[in-house]
């Protein structure tokens, strides 16, 4: 029996498949997680769906084998989890409302909760489903308008006395040259307008979220700095901050621009020099 466990373990570790996505989503306040299959179908893992109604995931699988219409759209999934890949039964998505109708809710009381999430699931869960299935990308795009990783030569004309089986080998390079420098165009085109994009996108998260302020270490230096001429003029440590946050128009300290940190040594040098020539 150990052994038989074994192999069938061992087989569903050599089939299992490896989803073009992984996603989860809530359905009733509680998580399903989906897949996307090589084949672009979309699936639903198992596990969660059978904890959320309170079934046995085991006992679950053993009933679709069982059952010849899904039996085929069972299928084995690498599913990423918080303790690694693990390889979890998964069911096709058009296999799932057929697999819901006949868990039989008939020997439950009307009033069971796990009754009523079971047909809550019958009844709305597929929607859910689909609904995602239907906003899911189907695969990763490959990128447009790829430069072939190797650069093609610009053909030499032959001689003028070159055979015709020459000239047309002349002129079939010369067509995937020229089709080799229009793909560079365009791949160049294409960079230059997401770059000129993501300059746009840079230059309003910066507008947002303003200029970078004193970093931690130099905050700690102005400290440093109202001490020392506290110590110089006798001040109060308030008022020189206060006339700190003045020369700066800032309403605190720690806001003044890290570009302007210069500026800052430089306010202070000057304040205690004045002192120490009184």
């Amino acid at each position: 029996m150990e052994n038989d466990e074994l192999e069938h373990e061992e087989e569903q570790e050599s089939q299992a498949l490896i989803p073009l996505i992984q996603e989860v989503i809530i359905f009733n306040g509680k998580p399903l997680v989906v897949v996307r299959l090589p084949d672009g179908h979309p699936g639903v893992v198992l596990r969660w769906i059978c904890e959320n109604l309170h079934l046995a995931p085991v006992g679950q699988v053993a009933r679709i084998k069982r059952t010849e219409v899904i039996a085929d759209d069972l299928v084995y999934v690498r599913v990423q989890t918080d303790g690694g890949p693990q390889v979890m039964p998964t069911l096709v998505l058009h296999s799932v409302p057929y697999w819901l109708a006949t868990i039989d809710t008939r020997r439950m009381k009307k009033d069971d909760e796990r009754r009523l999430e079971i047909l809550n699931y019958q009844r709305n869960a597929v929607d859910a489903l689909y609904a995602w299935a239907a906003s899911a990308p189907r695969a990763i795009a490959a990128p447009p308008n790829l430069v072939p990783a190797e650069q093609i030569t610009k053909p030499t004309p032959p001689a003028d006395d070159a055979s015709l089986d020459e000239w047309r080998e002349y002129h079939r390079q010369m067509v995937l040259w020229i089709d080799w420098q229009h793909d560079i165009e365009a791949w160049r085109g294409s960079v230059e307008s997401r770059l000129e994009g993501l300059e746009a996108v840079t230059s309003l998260i910066l507008e947002q979220i303003g200029p970078q302020t004193l970093t931690a270490e130099h905050q700690r230096a102005v400290q440093y700095y109202v001490k020392q001429l506290h110590d110089a003029t006798g001040k109060p440590y308030g008022t020189i901050y206060d006339n700190l946050k003045t020369a700066f128009n800032v309403p605190a300290y720690k806001d003044i621009p890290e570009a302007g940190w210069e500026k800052v040594v430089n306010w202070f040098k000057v304040q205690i020099e004045r002192a120490k020539k009184k």
